[in-house]
């Protein structure tokens, strides 16, 4: 409270919260002068460094730390994807008349259900006994399922006729066989398509009646991995 009579207040000074200190420093501004800027500097300098510091051991961690148990690590799969690896012999070829290379029952099956393609390409491969084989692979696309199911059942019957190899067609295998069709068959549908497979010996002197009939179990294994890998159809 004022006295009575004494001079009035300084209204222009304002009070001073005494929860806070006084303002520092030479001037209205308080500029906190080269010592208070180095003080900012050190504590700026050494904030980087700590986070620096870190993100350094966050980065060891995680990349010399084993993976917790219970954690799936898939490993590259290094698996063949069949028995057999095949080399192409000859190279694919595409048509669209499939009546045209085909013989007996098959053929007039083809001149009533026409083939919407045959694609037929040639393989060599070699058995455990070292034995070099070759490998014929059809692919005759027809227009639907149904239709490709009613011709692999006239080619798998007896006596039918077949899908001319590429042998057949006039490839040549010097010193081999002139045609693939007397042992190591399969088949198999797969959608609108049916694959057809025949492998027999590259060597000449061993494709012949007796042999080939002793050997086709293992011939028709190798044509069933062949049709399995998918050979011949891309």
């Amino acid at each position: 409270m004022q006295a009575l009579g004494g001079p009035p207040a300084d209204l222009t000074q304002a009070a001073h919260d005494y929860r806070y200190p006084p303002p520092s420093g030479p001037g209205p501004g308080n500029d906190r002068g080269p010592r208070g800027k180095g003080m900012d500097y050190a504590l700026k300098g050494l904030g980087l460094l700590g986070v620096a510091l870190v993100s350094g051991l966050l980065w060891y961690l995680v990349r010399n730390n084993p993976a917790p148990s219970g954690a799936s690590l898939t490993p590259p799969s290094t698996q063949p994807t069949g028995v057999y690896q095949f080399q192409a012999y000859h190279e694919t070829t595409t048509e669209t008349d499939c009546a045209a290379h085909s013989t007996d029952k098959v053929h007039t099956f083809f001149s009533t259900h026409p083939c919407q393609s045959l694609t037929r390409s040639l393989y060599t491969t070699t058995l455990v006994n070292s034995q070099k084989v070759i490998t014929s692979v059809a692919v005759v696309q027809m227009s639907s399922p149904a239709s490709a199911r009613a011709m692999r059942t006239v080619s798998d019957g007896n006596g039918t006729g077949h899908v001319k190899d590429l042998v057949e067609d006039g490839v040549v295998i010097p010193g081999g066989p002139t045609g693939l069709q007397d042992a190591g068959y399969f088949s198999v549908v797969k959608g609108n398509r049916v694959v057809i497979v025949m492998t027999e010996f590259v060597d000449g002197n061993l494709d012949h009646g007796d042999t080939l009939k002793s050997a086709d179990t293992s011939l028709r294994a190798v044509s069933k991995d062949a049709a399995t890998q998918g050979i011949g159809m891309n």
